[in-house]
């Protein structure tokens, strides 16, 4: 049966810790982040793509700073050049990042922040199935919708698709869910800290297990 690692970081380092992470990042990761306006963001966005480097360059053996990545037309990530052999995505929300590493099947991962203040409601009814919207409901209709989306969101990364289209896949029901995404999908929940839900998903319709990490 094949296996998916989960690792969950905090982007809270220290600006001491900075430099030597930004060091790690490509080219065209460091233009990305110099175009960010926000300083807190282009922390996260730092932190995020060092320990996604330093991840994966565990995993292949590799420099992680010897890591390039090509980008499908809608904008999803895959290894290239001389160090690849694993599936990987990425995933940050808050000061929270989240990794997913499978040996084969394309995968995807996304960890959502559970935002009370959301009129989750009337999302649901804009971008989820109508029978989907209507479990959006009551005093778990924040859970419900964050735990909806991460699924949608992870299957459209595992796809490399569009967002928009995936919002309009069901994927409710007991997990694992294995849907139709042009392909089957199957889409597992992750244990999350509280206030936040998060989901993978591998192409193929074949059970998969997870393993969940804390890095750092």
């Amino acid at each position: 049966m094949d296996a998916v690692d989960v690792w969950l970081a905090d982007a809270r380092v220290p600006e001491s810790a900075l430099p030597a992470m930004l060091a790690l990042l490509d080219p065209d990761e460091r233009r990305r982040h110099a175009s960010i306006v926000h300083a807190i963001d282009r922390r996260r966005f730092i932190v995020a793509h060092a320990v996604t480097r330093r991840l994966v360059g565990a995993v292949l053996d590799a420099p992680p700073s010897e890591l390039r990545w090509s980008h499908n037309p809608n904008g999803k990530p895959s290894l290239s050049g001389p160090y690849t052999g694993v599936e990987v995505n990425l995933s940050h929300s808050g000061d929270l990042v989240m990794v997913a590493v499978s040996p084969r099947r394309p995968v995807g991962v996304d960890l959502q922040r559970v935002v009370p203040a959301l009129d989750c409601a009337a999302m649901a009814r804009r971008f989820y199935p109508p029978a989907e919207a209507a479990l959006v409901t009551g005093a778990d209709g924040h859970e419900r919708f964050a735990e909806l989306w991460a699924r949608k969101e992870s299957l459209v990364k595992a796809a490399g698709a569009r967002l928009t289209r995936g919002l309009a896949t069901p994927v409710a029901g007991p997990a694992p869910v294995v849907v139709d995404h042009d392909g089957p999908f199957r889409i597992a929940d992750l244990v999350a800290p509280d206030g936040f839900r998060a989901a993978v998903a591998l192409a193929g319709a074949a059970p998969f297990t997870v393993t969940q990490h804390t890095d750092g």
